[in-house]
């Protein structure tokens, strides 16, 4: 798997913890997790996550870090 084709599974993967709990982006920022913009352009692949805002996210989320890659 090339690094492109993991920044979507984790962006995918973003998506669907989120919306699994029913949590808008507008409810991350107001959590004050993450801004709405960064999120969004993380979520549609225009920005690469960070790992330690990813750590952030899979804490909030409460997803292990494993989730956010493919097995």
């Amino acid at each position: 798997m090339n690094e492109k084709k993991i920044n979507q599974f984790i962006s995918h993967q973003l998506v669907n913890a989120r919306e699994e709990l029913g949590y808008t982006q507008k409810k991350v920022q107001e959590d004050k997790v993450m801004t709405q913009s960064n999120l969004s352009k993380i979520e549609n692949g225009a920005k690469k996550i960070s790992a330690s805002k990813l750590y952030i996210l899979a804490n909030y989320y409460n997803k292990p870090l494993e989730y956010f890659f493919d097995k």
